[in-house]
């Protein structure tokens, strides 16, 4: 099994789904108990990155429209950046821990010299014991340097900090072998130590409106993360004390081990 708690560097990756309700709202409600939860590991002497989503569904309010177009979006997410990292600041603050936004484009990661840049930034947090909250700089990103969604940036931000673990927290349990939406005898595959191109294929998209990443993304993240030596684990962020549990060793979600876990 993954050993949650001989993982110094844990990044955690907060989809847009688990941050909203059903109508699109923001929920603060799951952030609080999320942030309760990421306070709990923080304080047994772990290094956490966070990478979150929802600056735009949390901006969209503020704008006044459903953003449809780019610069909609785009706006939305100036707007939402702002309230969703107040949130989290205030919620972290209530726990005595400090926080800091780190915005990021592709072609930071990709060029050696900022890559180094921004793994130094990160470092001098951790150093700190403050607590890098992640997103992508939806405001000036165009196609050539935005990530396809933010399973991406999570995974590439770990392969930079040469993470222990990876967390993907999504509205759903794990991976299954069939999509359970459609059919009723789907079974949640609990570990897997390879991903396959030929599985990937087979997983059905699953987006939303206020998300762009779905379980393809996340198993696709999962393979590039294998094989850079980092385990990861798909879980339900809406699953009571989920990240409590898999610290404490029990088996939640979907469980992705490199050759240093037993299965």
């Amino acid at each position: 099994m993954i050993n949650f708690k001989e993982k110094e560097l844990i990044v955690i990756k907060i989809g847009s789904n688990i941050l909203t309700t059903k109508d699109k709202k923001p929920d603060l409600n799951n952030l609080r108990d999320l942030v309760n939860q990421i306070s709990y590991i923080k304080k047994c002497n772990k290094n956490i990155v966070v990478v979150s989503s929802g600056a735009i569904a949390y901006g969209t309010e503020g704008l006044g429209v459903v953003p449809k177009s780019i610069s909609e979006k785009q706006a939305a997410a100036a707007i939402g950046q702002v309230i969703l990292m107040e949130n989290y600041q205030n919620l972290f603050a209530r726990e005595g821990l400090k926080i800091a936004q780190v915005l990021l484009t592709k072609d930071a990661l990709l060029d050696a010299t900022r890559a180094e840049y921004a793994k130094n930034t990160f470092n001098t947090l951790l150093d700190r014991g403050i607590i890098p909250i992640v997103n992508e700089n939806d405001t000036v990103a165009v196609e050539e340097i935005k990530f396809s969604d933010n399973d991406n940036l999570s995974s590439m931000v770990s392969v930079l900090l040469q993470a222990d673990l990876q967390i993907f927290l999504s509205d759903i349990d794990g991976l299954y072998d069939l999509d359970p939406r459609v059919h009723k005898d789907a079974q949640l595959i609990r570990k897997l130590t390879q991903v396959s191109d030929e599985m990937i294929e087979k997983i059905s998209e699953s987006v939303s409106a206020v998300s762009r990443g779905g379980m393809k993304s996340k198993v696709q993240s999962a393979k590039y993360l294998l094989e850079n030596h980092i385990d990861v684990i798909i879980a339900s962020g809406r699953q009571s004390n989920v990240l409590i549990d898999l610290y404490n060793g029990v088996e939640c979600g979907t469980r992705f081990m490199g050759e240093s876990c037993n299965v």
